[in-house]
């Protein structure tokens, strides 16, 4: 039961009505009113219009409704087209963008409506609530929504990949396997057998680098930090990639300084980092060309940089490049799901670096660049 107050006169319903009409306006901290003449031009401004949209109600006044649309529903014709909704069919929607005295843009959802007396429209009235919270929460969920579609078109892409890669693997083996089961000479099952080793180090290989995948992506990646120098460890990866490099008569040059270069960093997984890059700048760099392995001491950081004169990266292809199961088109005929230069990531990030990517676009080589802090000499 609400106590009374009003002090209202129980004989006149019409004054107890109009009462209670002026306490919403007076009270209301959510909805706008404008009120119009035919012409749209505001003849009333009440409920919470002033501290909704900054307009005080003499600013507003005498001005036409136009005053808080935007520039572009403005050059539309909406202001008048709203009221000619209204005025056809009694109301009209209006959820859509208005501008404060401030200058700033906020969600209105409200509704216009056409004043009839008399058969004729002697005014409008346009209620509004500002929703800009509303319609923020709903962009976010548009864009989470996108960013979930996004994350399925990649994942189905990855399985595409994955099985692509897995079929291409098996073909040979399955040849192999036919050449062994019949009558051959000596060369064939050695090439046979040949034909096997291969391919199953390619699945041996992608087994493991879906499994380093898994672990980045739940974050179950883990180091073994030691001191070490990572001079020698530099040349020791380049000579052992060396055969590689020969195969495609490519050059490769390494640079260190003659001191040596020490960090925090577990061994294996500094050279699985190098590795990976090395591994890409001798797929992704033709026949007789050229790769540099460069080591550059900074004040407190050690650059390590691969760098290659090879296919390059295309500009849009370089903010994604760091990204799980990312090949740029045109390259699908190169061995590898894109799973490597993810891994380099996560692992330098685990060892307190950063990556860096640079390619002057197509056809000019690429330039991968490794950050790790220097550890101070010891005493």
């Amino acid at each position: 039961m609400f106590a009374s107050n009003l002090n209202i006169d129980a004989g006149s319903s019409h004054a107890r009505a109009d009462r209670l009409l002026s306490l919403f306006w007076n009270s209301t901290k959510d909805y706008a009113c404008a009120l119009l003449d035919p012409q749209g031009v505001i003849v009333g401004w009440k409920g919470a219009a002033s501290d909704v949209l900054g307009f005080s109600e003499a600013d507003a006044v005498g001005k036409p409704i136009a005053l808080i649309f935007t520039d572009e529903d403005r050059e539309l014709g909406l202001p008048e087209f709203e009221r000619e909704m209204a005025a056809a069919n009694g109301r009209a929607e209006d959820d859509r963008w208005h501008v404060r005295k401030d200058g700033a843009r906020i969600w209105i959802s409200g509704a216009m409506l056409a004043l009839r007396e008399n058969d004729g429209v002697v005014g409008f009235v346009k209620v509004m609530r500002d929703r800009t919270d509303l319609k923020a929460q709903l962009e976010a969920i548009r864009n989470r929504n996108a960013h979930l579609e996004q994350l399925m078109a990649g994942r189905d892409a990855s399985f595409s990949k994955i099985t692509h890669e897995i079929r291409n693997s098996l073909a040979p083996i399955k040849n192999a396997v036919h050449l062994l089961s019949i009558p051959a000479e000596a060369q064939q099952a050695k090439i046979a057998h040949a034909i096997l080793n291969r391919q199953l180090a390619l699945l041996e290989t992608m087994a493991r680098d879906l499994t380093e995948a898994a672990r980045v992506s739940t974050g179950k990646l883990q180091v073994n930090k030691e001191r070490l120098d990572i001079a020698p460890e530099l040349i020791e990866i380049v000579n052992v990639a060396r055969s590689r490099v020969a195969d495609k008569q490519q050059e490769i040059l390494v640079f260190v300084p003659d001191g040596p270069v020490m960090v925090c960093a577990d061994r294996q997984r500094f050279h699985q980092i190098v590795f990976n890059l090395l591994d890409n700048a001798i797929k992704y760099t033709g026949e007789f060309g050229h790769i540099w392995v460069k080591c550059i001491v900074e004040m407190d950081t050690v650059q390590i940089k691969v760098e290659d004169d090879g296919i390059g990266i295309s500009a849009s292809m370089l903010p994604l490049i760091f990204d799980l199961f990312t090949q740029e088109a045109g390259v699908d005929s190169i061995e590898g799901m894109g799973i490597g230069l993810a891994l380099v990531k996560a692992l330098v990030e685990l060892h307190g670096g950063m990556m860096e990517v640079r390619s002057e676009g197509k056809g000019k080589g690429s330039e991968f660049t490794v950050r790790l802090p220097l550890l101070p000499a010891l005493n």
